[in-house]
This record gives structure tokens, C-alpha cells and sequence, in this order.
């Protein structure tokens, strides 16, 4: 019953953090290690691959430091969510990593793991309320680095070159830094245009229904930034339905569907994060925290520890493909 009780407490306190917006400071915290020691990660949603690795880099480092590990699939449901996360904290744990559905979501939470001295860790996604770090790619520095490389491939064509963008979802705090970091590096160059920045709504469907309108609108179309690999594999799928060749297209993720892509030549390039890599950097900061050690952030504002990526071609795929031994 208690459960219960603090279940519908802490889902009415985040429905009024999404309703209000106010986030409530919280004092410089203590955290416990406790008995049995475990680590609980809420994920955003087991179904897609690439937060199997985030749990999978989550689940690896907390055993290697004698931590229990203990998932809570949110389904990709803002309710299970904060229920999930909540049923976590009520096992006990020592250590809690969120990648949240709902960032608006996370204050609530945040609180009731405070209460109980467990320090909270966001893994990617966005993040609200007074966390304890944030994990995530280097964003900006991804959007960047897809113009960079998109600009190198089209170094002797001639002309204005007409570029489309894919957007994620109104509201995605890592979509926007993505679009934002290779914004402003074509910016630089004068011969480039974007001619649409379209919401791709991060599938595949939308990715191949914004290609499809722009290259309607703009058949001299030579390049196709889209801020997640669905979306480029959406893009792919329209360009072939065209029959529209010599466009490059650049993707965000290293998912393995578009690894096999850019192996085949259909894509040109993806941004590569490391979801592994970033379940474990949360783990270890919240063992420092555990430890009674102050973080070292990317972004002390933000509490934010970046995470770098890389652009994946034909010329290093087949190494990222290789299974792992």
C-alpha cells in the first residue's frame, strides 16, 4: 500500500511539473551505498537497438563494480516512466540512470531519489530538474562534423549545391543542437543552401514523406542531412522510388541498419554515437558520486558530460561492423 501511495504522490507531483514548469533547487546531497547493492536504469524503450546497448553499457559496468543491475522499461510511455523509475527507488537501489521519454517528466523523480540519497544520472534524451549529471553525445559537435564532411564530398561540384534537413520532433533538446551544429558550420559555406528544414517525426515513414515533398519542390536536391538513421532510411527509400541518384546523405546514430546502408553506397555517411559507451560513463558517475567524489563536467550549467562521435563511411564501416570479441 505504501508503494502505491508514493506511486500516485510522485505521478500527480509530475503532472504538476509538466503543467507548471517549476523545478524546486535541491540542497548539495549525501548519497548511500546500500546493502545489497544495486543500480536501476529506466530506459527508454527495449525495442529499439539502440538503447538495448545504452542498457547493455549500463548492465556491464554496474556488474564490474559488484552492483546488482536492474531494468524498468518505459515502453516509450511517459507514465511507466515515472512509475517505473519510482518501482526502482523503492528496491532499494544505490544508483539510478533515466533516459527519459519525458524530460518534463524527470523532476518528480528526481526528488523521490534524493529523498531516498540516490544520486540520478540522465543518459541521453534531454533533462529537467536538479539531476546529478547528464550524459550524452556530443550533439552540436555531431551536426557539425555531418556539414564538414557533406561540404568535403561536394568540394568539385560546381555551383549553388541545395541541401535538405530532417529534423527530429518539435521539442527534442538533442535534435535541435544536432540541426543547430551543421546549420551553422554550412552557414560558412556561400554555395550551399538549405532549401527546407522538415520534422522526419524521427521514423523512417517520415524520413521517405519529407524527401519525397522536397524533391517535388526541388529536384536539383544534392545532399540530405537527417538528424536520426531512420530518417535517412527513409530518405534512401524515397530517392529510389524517384530514381534520383548523386545525393549524399548523412545520417545520426551508427544504427546498424544504416551501417549496412553505408556499406552498400546507399548512404553516404552517418554520425556515430556510442550508446555503450555512454551506459557506462554513467555508471562510473554515479560510483564517483557514491564515493563521495565531485563529477568533472563537459558543461558545468547543465551539469553535462559529452560524449564524442564519429563519422562513419565506406572507409572505416566494415571495423564498426565487426562483431564484438
Amino acid at each position: 500500500m505504501r508503494s502505491t501511495l508514493r506511486t500516485a504522490t510522485v505521478l500527480a507531483a509530475a503532472c504538476l511539473v509538466l503543467s507548471t514548469g517549476v523545478v524546486q533547487a535541491q540542497d548539495a546531497m549525501t548519497f548511500e551505498k546500500k546493502d545489497p547493492f544495486k543500480i536501476g536504469y529506466s530506459v527508454y524503450d527495449m525495442q529499439q537497438p539502440y538503447w538495448q546497448e545504452y542498457a547493455r553499457g549500463v548492465q556491464e559496468a554496474a556488474e564490474a563494480a559488484g552492483a546488482e543491475f536492474v531494468l524498468s522499461d518505459q515502453k516509450s510511455s511517459q507514465e511507466t516512466q515515472v512509475s517505473g523509475s519510482l518501482d526502482l527507488i523503492n528496491q532499494g537501489i544505490s544508483a539510478l540512470v533515466v533516459s527519459p521519454v519525458q524530460p518534463a517528466a524527470l523532476p518528480a523523480v528526481i526528488d523521490a531519489a534524493h529523498e531516498a540519497k540516490i544520486p540520478v544520472l540522465i543518459g541521453d534524451v534531454g533533462a529537467e530538474g536538479d539531476y546529478d549529471g547528464f550524459v550524452l553525445s556530443a550533439n552540436y559537435d555531431g551536426g557539425v562534423l555531418a556539414a564538414q564532411y557533406m561540404v568535403e564530398q561536394m568540394a568539385d561540384v560546381a555551383g549553388p549545391k541545395e541541401v535538405l534537413m530532417i529534423l527530429l520532433h518539435p521539442g527534442s533538446a538533442v535534435g535541435e543542437v544536432r540541426a543547430a551544429g551543421f546549420r551553422d558550420e554550412m552557414a560558412k559555406h556561400e554555395d550551399f543552401t538549405i532549401v527546407a528544414e522538415l520534422d522526419g517525426n524521427d521514423s523512417v515513414e517520415g524520413g521517405f514523406g519529407v524527401t519525397r515533398d522536397t524533391l517535388a519542390a526541388n529536384p536539383n536536391l544534392v545532399g540530405i542531412y537527417a538528424t536520426n538513421d531512420p530518417e535517412a532510411i527513409g530518405a534512401v527509400q524515397a530517392l529510389a522510388e524517384a530514381g534520383k541518384e548523386g545525393v549524399t546523405i548523412v545520417g545520426f546514430n551508427g544504427d546498424a541498419p544504416a551501417l549496412e546502408l553505408v556499406k552498400s553506397g546507399d548512404m553516404a555517411a552517418t554520425i556515430r554515437q556510442d550508446p555503450y559507451g555512454q551506459g557506462k560513463a554513467a555508471v562510473e558517475a554515479a560510483l564517483t558520486l557514491l564515493d563521495g567524489q565531485p563529477l568533472t563536467y563537459s558543461d558545468e550549467a547543465t551539469k553535462s558530460i559529452y560524449f564524442p562521435v564519429e563519422v562513419v563511411t565506406a572507409d572505416n564501416v566494415d571495423a564498426l561492423m565487426a562483431p564484438a570479441e
